[in-house]
């Protein structure tokens, strides 16, 4: 999958539990602690390879 479409999907995750709060559906308390996790869990849980800077080659 595409970086750009997991991003996209962490991000729709997060909005989800955004809107969730607002609309009293989940306390305020836990969607505070999911909207700071779940950026967390998103960077570990993302793949380390492919990135640009990991493509130098040594002169």
């Amino acid at each position: 999958m595409p970086p750009i479409f997991r991003a996209l999907c962490w991000a729709i995750a997060i909005m989800c539990v955004a809107f969730a709060q607002i609309l009293d559906i989940i306390p305020e308390n836990i969607a505070t602690m999911l909207i700071i996790v779940l950026p967390a869990i998103m960077i570990a849980t993302t793949p380390r390879d492919g990135r640009a800077c990991a493509e130098r080659t040594a002169a």
